[in-house]
């Protein structure tokens, strides 16, 4: 970028300026006392390039107007790679600013209007913003010092400044990241404190669930056993009557059985002697004596005594068979009731419940629960239970005594069944409450398995970004070293000029400060060792260096450089010697703007401008 003309109204000490023509190639002295304008004229070129100067930024702009004017503007025309252009920018005492850039052979043409616009177009066309304007090619009115080692120009240069944007961007990931550990992890601990307040056992459920199914089973044979009794009870009652009667038949057949087996055998016993012995003599008395009891006795009647016989035997076969019949009909009814003694035992078998199982269930029911439980309803004794079975067995013992005793064993058997009721209902809610315990301990597990996953996710990213930072850091340091040496050789050769060959080599070190090659000491020194106008002699060559890099790296043709007052603490000898290097610099660097107070007498330095500023004007045309 080359400056062609300046014109500016109302700018800081200025209520006009107006330079025109300015040569492109060569040095553009200017000269004057303090507070005569110098300065202005870099700060108006300042504003006009960038909206602000280097002692005034946006936020205090408004001061670059001049003292009781209420509006300003500066129309700054320059060439870049052979195309010129035209830029307007003006602003008033309201905040109101604009800006406005085009072609300067066709003034009607825009390429871009506004602040931001102009500024985004400025930046393709020129290729460096104010902050690398400032480091490089504007030396404001300071004492030259080293670059800041953290300057955001300087690392643009250098290349490094977009490679820790991305590290900075991933040390705040971290950051964020630490922030999320943070919170995951009391995120985690309450959620185990959650559980913890759970008191959750580790088998408990089913240790619950087994002893809950166990006493289900428990209660449910118990009360088979209870029906199983009282239906046994209840046919001992219907049988033992039924018992009864069926022996007294028995009896009386028995007893009709042998009657008629007498009468029959009688009979067929006299039949046999009076048809088959009749020749003798006990025949014979027997015949008599029929004779004698039987008035009309008849020698025909004899075949009657065995029909007679006959009869008596089937009588004696029918009584049999009522015998047999009724013998069978008080077994099969001794055999029903028999399973009362079954009863009894598998009864009997029952254990009673535990104690601390109904202590249990009697506190969660309260005190009416404990009052219950604790009417105790007696057993049957053991002996007496052992001395009746054997008679239930046998169906000898009264149905008043069986009553007794089953009634009083049942009655326990119902308590027991009860008790045992209350307890299964109190184990189904201690199941209940350990099932819901158990799913509250799985989901919030589950949530702890998802944060530590998300943690072990968040931590493999902070690790990502971790070793992105080490090699982005690594790269920069490539660059940094890279960019180093070339200003070191780019600063070889302005330095021997700046220093009349004295001092030739510099070396910078990663955080940007520099030291000299003394060829006396044969080693490298500090810039303290050294006299205050070596030290800016160094510092100008460096500041030049920089120009030249940025110039080789992103500019477009050749390009200005504006230095207000570099000479300030130099000797004439010293000042003689910056001129001559500073003329023949660059092919590239070819325009060089200087302010100084004055220059000395037999420079061998001819300027392609002088302008000198005055105090008591305050306008100036060149």
């Amino acid at each position: 970028m080359i400056i062609n003309s300046v014109r500016a109204k109302n700018v800081l000490k200025y209520e006009f300026l107006e330079l025109e023509n300015l040569p492109a190639e060569g040095i553009i002295a200017i000269s004057g006392e303090n507070e005569s304008g110098k300065s202005t004229i870099g700060e108006t070129i300042c504003f006009a390039l960038f909206g602000r100067t280097f002692s005034l930024d946006h936020e205090h702009i408004q001061k670059v107007l001049r003292w009781g004017e209420s509006r300003c503007s500066v129309i700054l025309e320059f060439t870049v790679d052979g195309v010129r252009y035209q830029l307007g920018r003006f602003l008033d005492r309201d905040g109101n600013h604009g800006a406005r850039l085009g072609p300067a052979e066709n003034p009607d043409e825009t390429l871009a209007r506004g602040v931001g616009p102009v500024a985004d177009r400025l930046f393709e066309i020129l290729g460096y913003e104010f902050d690398e304007f400032i480091e490089s090619f504007y030396l404001a009115q300071r004492e030259i010092t080293s670059p800041h080692p953290h300057s955001v120009a300087v690392k643009t240069m250098a290349g490094v400044a977009p490679l820790e944007e991305v590290v900075e961007e991933f040390e705040e990931e971290i950051a964020n990241f630490d922030e999320m550990l943070a919170d995951i992890d009391a995120e985690v601990e309450a959620l185990r404190q959650e559980q913890e307040e759970l008191d959750f056992q580790e088998g408990l459920l089913v240790t619950l669930e087994d002893r809950k199914n166990e006493l289900e089973a428990e209660v449910a044979a118990n009360q088979s056993r209870l029906s199983r009794l009282r239906e046994a009870h209840e046919v001992y009652q219907g049988n033992y009557p039924r018992i009864r009667k069926a022996q007294g038949k028995r009896g009386r057949s028995r007893f009709w059985r042998f009657i008629t087996f007498v009468l029959a055998l009688v009979a067929a016993g006299v039949w046999g002697l009076l048809t088959q012995a009749g020749d003798q003599p006990q025949a014979q008395q027997l015949l008599q004596l029929l004779q004698q009891q039987v008035p009309g006795w008849q020698a025909g009647w004899v075949s009657y005594i065995g029909v007679a016989a006959v009869v008596f035997a089937v009588f004696m076969f029918f009584f049999w068979m009522r015998v047999s019949y009724h013998n069978r009909r008080v077994q099969e009814l001794v055999g029903e009731s028999a399973a009362l003694a079954g009863a009894l035992e598998e009864a009997r078998a029952v254990t009673p419940i535990d104690p601390e199982l109904e202590a249990a269930a009697a506190d969660d029911e309260g005190e009416g629960g404990a009052e219950e439980m604790g009417r105790d309803v007696q057993r049957p004794e053991e002996n007496r239970y052992a001395r009746l079975l054997p008679q239930v067995e046998s169906s000898t013992a009264s149905p008043e005594q069986v009553r007794e005793l089953v009634e009083a064993e049942m009655h326990w058997l119902e308590a027991q069944i009860a008790r045992k009721e209350r307890a299964l209902r109190k184990l189904g809610q201690e199941v209940d409450q350990e099932l819901e315990r158990v799913r509250q301990m799985a989901r919030l597990s589950e949530v702890i398995d998802g944060l530590e996953a998300k943690e072990a996710e968040i931590r493999a990213s902070q690790e990502r970004r971790r070793k992105a930072i080490e090699l982005l850091e690594g790269a920069a340091a490539d660059f940094s070293n890279d960019f180093n040496k070339e200003i070191r050789d780019l600063v070889a050769r302005t330095l021997p000029v700046f220093t009349q060959g004295r001092y030739e080599h510099l070396r910078i070190d990663p955080d940007l400060s520099v030291k000299v090659f003394s060829s006396d000491k044969h080693d490298f020194m500090d810039l303290d060792e050294v006299s205050s106008g070596t030290q800016r002699q160094i510092m100008l060559a460096l500041r030049l260096a920089l120009s030249q890099k940025l110039l080789n790296r992103k500019v477009k043709g050749t390009q200005f450089a504006f230095l207000d007052e570099p000479f300030a603490f130099f000797d004439e000898e010293r000042t003689r010697y910056a001129l001559k290097a500073l003329s023949g610099l660059s092919e590239q660097l070819s325009q060089i703007w200087i302010v100084a107070q004055s220059y000395p007498e037999g420079a061998d330095v001819e300027f392609a401008l002088s302008i000198r500023c005055s105090r008591d004007l305050d306008a100036l045309k060149v």
